[in-house]
């Protein structure tokens, strides 16, 4: 940050210290970067509801994203919690389900890469509408509420923005 030190730190024992100037970590933070931006970008143009993303808003939601495993069987989301991030599926596979009338019901079928999750929480400020749960060891990448909404704005906004898009997507998660 180019700022005066925040704090002071004493070794309690003998020890072995390790330092990296600041034009090696400022690379080395540039590097990663950049790498993340490279290997986000060609899937985030595969999934269809960020499809309509310009190069610029793409190489946004890749700083943004985050990486979670799910072991098969794991549930990932469940119906009736707070929605706080939306999920991309990377690998793997994830199916929907729902209780209705007191019984667990696939609503979905099995989801794959590129596959999408956890987005209607966010759009209608509401409780999950299902429980996700990974079929298969499973690799995802998320999004929080508050980074989604900081880089993107409303994602409604931007599914209205592309008519086609939205009346498909709208279409599909009615439930």
């Amino acid at each position: 940050y180019n700022a005066p030190r925040a704090a002071t730190v004493r070794a309690k024992t003998d020890c072995v210290l390790f330092a990296v100037d600041r034009i090696t970590f400022k690379f080395i933070l540039m590097d990663t970067t950049t790498k993340k931006r490279n290997l986000y970008d060609s899937f985030l143009k595969n999934v269809p509801i960020l499809a309509t993303l310009t190069e610029y808003e793409r190489s946004t939601i890749s700083d943004a994203l985050t990486e979670a495993t799910f072991g098969d069987g794991e549930t990932i989301i469940s119906q009736g919690e707070a929605g706080d991030a939306f999920y991309i599926v990377e690998e793997g596979e994830v199916v929907c389900t729902k209780i209705i009338n007191g019984k667990k019901t696939d609503v979905s079928d099995k989801l794959g890469p590129g596959s999408f999750f956890g987005e209607l929480a966010l759009i209608n400020n509401a409780a999950r509408a299902a429980t996700v749960t990974a079929t298969t060891d499973t690799s995802c990448v998320k999004i929080m509420r508050d980074d989604f909404k900081r880089v993107m704005g409303s994602l409604k906004e931007m599914l209205k923005s592309n008519n086609e898009l939205y009346a498909k997507y709208a279409r599909g998660v009615q439930m």
